[in-house]
């Protein structure tokens, strides 16, 4: 019975270890560690994506139509305008390709 105790307890041990090294994992795929003070124009951003909360710099990640990822400030006006307009233009295309399939 005592052998069965030791069993169970090192398979709940093991358990425990793997769910806290699966929850380490799921942590930020990429952080800003210095921002871009260049203004991009709109038509060179192809999408966008807001760094994640654990990040040290919360910054938005501007995507290029080349692939380049800029990263620039949350906070700036000029950051949040872009977002806004890139939002703005994907929101229109979306409504443009579900008209044209119905």
């Amino acid at each position: 019975m005592r052998l069965h105790c030791i069993f169970i307890a090192c398979f709940v041990l093991f358990a425990l270890c793997s769910l806290a090294n699966s929850e380490a994992a799921q942590g930020p795929d990429k952080c800003c560690f210095s921002f871009s003070n260049v203004r991009i124009p709109v038509k060179q951003v192809a999408a966008y994506h807001i760094t994640h909360l654990e990040c040290r710099g919360r910054g938005i990640i501007f995507v290029t139509n080349v692939g380049k990822e800029i990263c620039t400030d949350l906070n700036e006006k000029w950051v949040q305008r872009l977002k806004n307009m890139v939002d703005a233009r994907n929101l229109k295309e979306t409504e443009t390709s579900t008209e044209k399939s119905v």
